[in-house]
């Protein structure tokens, strides 16, 4: 069991710390070649998807059977289009119109939405813990956008309304899948959703050429592409991994240092500096996300100390 654990442990950290990685790579990217959003986003998604999928064909798994009932492909469909490729467009764009670190936090603001959207599908108020979060996360997302300052908001407008697309979008791809994955699995659908939603991408971008990758971007370049579409990918199998071996609580707190990743590599690698508000902002949004995962145990614990008073 201890060894079990130590592999979950080492997979989540590794995984945590590859995606904080990939986003100061995308923002390189875009800072020394003509790639854009959408080019960068055909690859990855295509090429991603096949990977998936072809690990799941070679382990002998039916990718094929969820195409076989109308209600799961339709679903599959949206989920591909609205949730993948919704989520990671805005992403990416939002690193590409501000940085890495604004578009992670911007994402891991998505469970704070989920739990406002939970409270109100339920009818119900939130825990006490919950609501501390969610205006903890506000707090932190207004000191991230105007450091402090409201005269001087240091982001721009589209960069503020991608990041909420952004939030938005990791909101849907977190919540419509979920009944697909209890069914098929994550690695099946988020398989073929990357994989269908690289294929949406590209049948409405018919400018796209595989070849004219290699010649419009230098070794050096093309290189550092490729290795961040494969440090994204590696990164997801290794957090989807580690589940086998620890709770979803512990994947959740764990992965609370991709932001931090991304702050130190972008101050180091790309020479990003940021505000002490901004800085504080990222830290109340990890903050509550952190508190977030673990609302059951404190309910419970609540109600134990209520019985005994």
């Amino acid at each position: 069991m201890k060894t079990s654990r130590y592999l979950g442990l080492l997979m989540i950290i590794s995984g945590a710390t590859l995606w904080g990685l990939s986003g100061p790579m995308i923002q390189w990217l875009f800072s020394h070649s003509d790639l854009t959003s959408i080019n960068f986003l055909i690859v990855r998604l295509i090429s991603a998807g096949s990977i998936i999928l072809g690990y799941l064909f070679f382990a002998k798994k039916k990718i094929f059977m969820v195409w076989k009932d109308p209600r799961d492909w339709i679903q599959i469909v949206i989920f591909a289009v609205i949730g993948m490729l919704g989520a990671q467009y805005a992403f990416i764009e939002t690193i590409n119109v501000s940085n890495a670190v604004t578009a992670t936090l911007f994402q891991f603001f998505g469970p704070v939405l989920i739990t406002i959207y939970v409270a109100i599908q339920n009818k119900k108020l939130p825990s006490t813990v919950q609501i501390l979060a969610v205006c903890t996360a506000l707090i932190g997302l207004f000191f991230l956008i105007t450091n402090g300052s409201i005269e001087n908001i240091v982001l721009s407008n589209r960069a503020i309304f991608l990041g909420v697309l952004t939030m938005l979008g990791f909101t849907f791809y977190t919540l419509h899948p979920a009944s697909l994955i209890k069914k098929w699995g994550t690695l099946m659908i988020v398989g073929w959703g990357m994989f269908i939603g690289g294929i949406v991408l590209l049948i409405f971008n018919q400018n796209f050429s595989v070849q004219l990758l290699p010649n419009t971007l230098t070794n050096y370049i093309f290189f550092i592409m490729i290795l961040a579409i494969a440090i994204g990918t590696i990164s997801f199998l290794l957090y989807i991994g580690s589940l086998k071996y620890l709770s979803p609580t512990e994947t959740s707190i764990l992965s609370s240092i991709e932001p931090f990743v991304a702050g130190i590599v972008s101050m180091t690698w790309l020479n990003e500096s940021f505000g002490v508000y901004q800085m504080v902002g990222g830290a109340f949004i990890i903050t509550a996300v952190i508190f977030l995962t673990m609302p059951k145990k404190r309910e419970k614990l609540n109600e134990k100390i209520k019985m005994v008073s």
